[in-house]
């Protein structure tokens, strides 16, 4: 785990005239939103494209997202939890991965890293008999859980922050996990949608765990997620320092997000791994136990 880092991308990474390479010459610089982004919270446009969090300016205290749809980059709010989550993937050394590129319809170099929940079962078609039996066995409680949680982060309002687990469950050879929608008061979120449709905030949904998949910028040797993957997270410093590693943002993708991407099968430490400044951000900051 040590090997590669989690970073959000700049604002001149995705301005016009500095953009990354592969965002100057493809489409890529959209990010749609994941189900699970928008049940953790994550605002959007129209067809699913999301606003997702760029890095921040933390010297000049000024914070930044980009519409998903339009490309442009507007000023945030540092507690702001309705911006998606767009990771970037760093390897101290890169070799090993580029040699698992693949080159999609429209030559866009690609990578398969890690897995995430992503998408809700549809309950119609063929996949309403699995989302029947899934909350079947849930109540009976005879699912089998495979050990791992995922952490989302969500806030009763902008400037206050809690933990929320999902619990990941195996069924016929893969993998899913149940979630219920964080739904957010706030005058920049109207109605959230999945890629089924409206949310309903009482239902329990089923999502896919399913590969994350990266866009490679041999420019920059970055790995940047296709899909805006998680909501719920803002930037309020969690420590001392005013550097981006200070911040909430931080704290999440490299201590929680970096070890969920892990498949399960690898990932047998328990939720605090044993680590004190881990238990004592948990407890401190959130008060809740996982």
């Amino acid at each position: 785990m040590d090997d590669f880092e989690l970073r959000l991308l700049t604002k001149e990474e995705v301005l016009k005239d500095t953009a990354l390479e592969v965002f100057k010459s493809n489409d890529t610089v959209f990010a749609t939103n994941t189900d699970l982004a928008s049940l953790t919270g994550g605002t959007y446009v129209s067809a699913l494209n999301g606003y997702y969090s760029l890095q921040p300016d933390l010297k000049n205290k000024k914070f930044y997202y980009v519409n998903g749809v339009f490309h442009n980059v507007y000023a945030a709010d540092a507690y702001y939890r309705i911006e998606s989550v767009r990771p970037v993937l760093h390897f101290v050394d890169s070799t090993a991965y580029r040699k698992n590129l693949f080159y999609d319809e429209d030559q866009i170099s690609k990578l398969q890293f890690g897995e995430y929940p992503q998408y809700v079962l549809k309950e119609a078609a063929n996949e309403v008999e699995i989302v029947n039996e899934l909350n079947a066995k849930l109540m009976e409680q005879t699912l089998k859980k495979t050990g791992k949680k995922y952490c989302f982060y969500y806030g009763e309002n902008d400037k206050q922050a809690s933990i929320r687990y999902g619990i990941e469950y195996f069924y016929n050879g893969k993998k899913y996990m149940p979630f219920t929608a964080i739904v957010y008061d706030h005058a920049l979120c109207n109605r959230c949608y999945l890629s089924i449709g409206e949310i309903d905030p009482s239902k329990i949904y089923w999502l896919k765990v399913e590969p994350i998949t990266w866009i490679y910028d041999k420019d920059t040797d970055l790995f940047i997620a296709e899909k805006a993957l998680v909501a719920g997270v803002g930037f309020g410093f969690i420590k001392e320092g005013d550097d981006f590693e200070s911040t909430e943002m931080y704290e999440f993708l490299n201590t929680h997000m970096k070890r969920d991407i892990f498949p399960s099968e690898k990932d047998k430490s328990s939720l605090l791994d044993g680590s004190e400044h881990l238990k004592k951000y948990v407890y401190k900051n959130y008060g809740r136990k996982g």
